[in-house]
């Protein structure tokens, strides 16, 4: 028995990720960094400094909010959320958001 290399080219760990994640339908590693590295791009400063994405559960952004004027602003953004994420990520994969409200107290 001889020893054959591959034909194909080793993977990055990034195509890697994006292949599992792809087989669990989840969002890219690029959909997920966008959402959480460009969080403030997406809702605007002032809603960033009061709210962060803590999770993506299939196709919905789980989202904590430090006040309930704050989650409530959120959810009455939803559609413009929703539509800016799209457009950052350049994809419509996430189609809803979900926001509660954690004080951290």
């Amino acid at each position: 028995m001889s020893f054959r290399p591959a034909k194909t080219q080793p993977k990055t760990i990034s195509a890697a990720l994006d292949h599992l994640l792809g087989t669990m339908r989840a969002p890219s590693t690029d959909v997920l960094s966008a959402v959480f590295g460009r969080w403030p791009e997406i809702v605007g400063v002032d809603l960033a400094a009061h709210s962060r994405p803590t999770a993506i559960d299939g196709e919905i952004v789980l989202i904590v909010a430090d006040d309930p004027a704050w989650a409530a602003e959120l959810k009455w953004l939803r559609g413009e959320v929703v539509a800016r994420v799209a457009e950052i990520t350049e994809t419509t994969r996430i189609t809803d958001i979900r926001v509660r409200v954690d004080s951290g107290g």
